[in-house]
């Protein structure tokens, strides 16, 4: 009995969700871009459009309706826009008119842009 307690407790999910580039639920390699991510009303909220692109990323957990996985101090809210250099990890494969899921690991040279 005891056994098998133990091996409920290790096989339990954890509190927290694993960080963004070591998920095991990424479909592929992590990549960058620029781009501006901004706050949106629909699901997911976090979305990053890739300056010159016509696309938009949709930034997720691991599965559609969790919360977003990406560093805390980016989230400035409806009021603002956020340029940097993203480092992207995909829960999705990249398909024409479908918008890609992907979790931010790193943002580097940001720019935020406040609205009015």
């Amino acid at each position: 009995m005891w056994i098998a307690l133990v091996a409920l407790f290790l096989a339990a999910p954890p509190g927290n969700p694993p960080p963004c580039k070591a998920n095991p639920a990424l479909v592929g390699k992590c990549f960058s871009i620029y781009g501006r991510l901004r706050a949106y009303n629909g699901n997911p909220t976090f979305r990053i459009w890739p300056v010159g692109t016509t696309r938009l990323i949709g930034v997720t957990g691991a599965k559609p309706g969790d919360p977003p996985l990406m560093p805390e101090n980016l989230a400035c809210g409806f009021s603002c826009d956020v340029f940097a250099d993203f480092e992207l990890c995909p829960f999705s494969k990249s398909q024409p008119g479908v918008m890609q899921r992907a979790c931010i690991e790193a943002a580097s040279k940001k720019t935020i842009r406040r609205g009015e």
